[in-house]
């Protein structure tokens, strides 16, 4: 075997244990996935998986890191193919159309990191913390730009509300398949509602 053969053997081996790690990681949390298990499902000696990850934080830290980058790469692809400038509300409806997309085409890696998140350790959250601050101040510049254009209404806590629209789009991957509707349609739902909420004024 030449070395670019073994360098891609090695490759598709990782990437094999990090979709088996992803899977059992996104239904029996942290605390209840161990090595040998996520070895056993892919028919490998647990010993072949400590030459490719030397512990558990390191596959929970590259699941983590592979999630958030999803996430903002395939947001990057829906913001971009506006163009030039868009306006805040295709800008949003954008955004939320690429995340639902992430969450729900990479659901074993996503809810991997939604439901890990609080359990995992302290060095494995400071590792992947610039990357998912990088992400996250994409969405707190989109609100500044909200409030710029007066479309959030002044004394609207915006933390508060990017937490609220967070909760909403990462937890589509527990009822997204019994819905009966599109990410499209859920991102405009999920827009609209943003925008002008559910309460029907009273009209004289």
């Amino acid at each position: 075997m030449t070395l670019i053969q073994a360098t891609k053997k090695s490759a598709v081996t990782r990437q094999l244990i990090l979709d088996a790690a992803a899977k059992m990681l996104s239904r029996h949390g942290y605390h209840g996935t161990y090595l040998k298990d996520i070895a056993a499902s892919i028919n490998m000696q647990a010993g072949s998986l400590y030459y490719h990850f030397n512990s558990k934080e390191a596959l929970m830290q590259e699941v983590l890191n592979k999630s958030i980058q999803l996430i903002r790469d395939i947001v990057e692809e829906e913001v971009d193919k506006l163009g030039h400038k868009p306006d805040f509300v295709s800008l949003l409806k954008a955004a939320i159309r690429g995340h639902l997309i992430a969450i729900l085409r990479h659901a074993d890696y996503t809810l991997a990191s939604i439901r890990n998140y609080g359990q995992i350790p302290k060095s494995v959250h400071d590792f992947a913390q610039a990357d998912r601050d990088a992400y996250e101040n994409f969405w707190r510049e989109l609100f500044e730009q909200a409030e710029k254009e007066g479309v959030i209404r002044s004394g609207v806590n915006t933390h508060l509300l990017r937490l609220a629209l967070f909760g909403s789009m990462n937890w589509a991957t527990i009822w997204y398949a019994d819905s009966g509707t599109s990410v499209e349609e859920i991102a405009e739902s999920q827009a609209d509602l943003f925008l002008h909420g559910c309460y029907k004024e009273e009209r004289d």
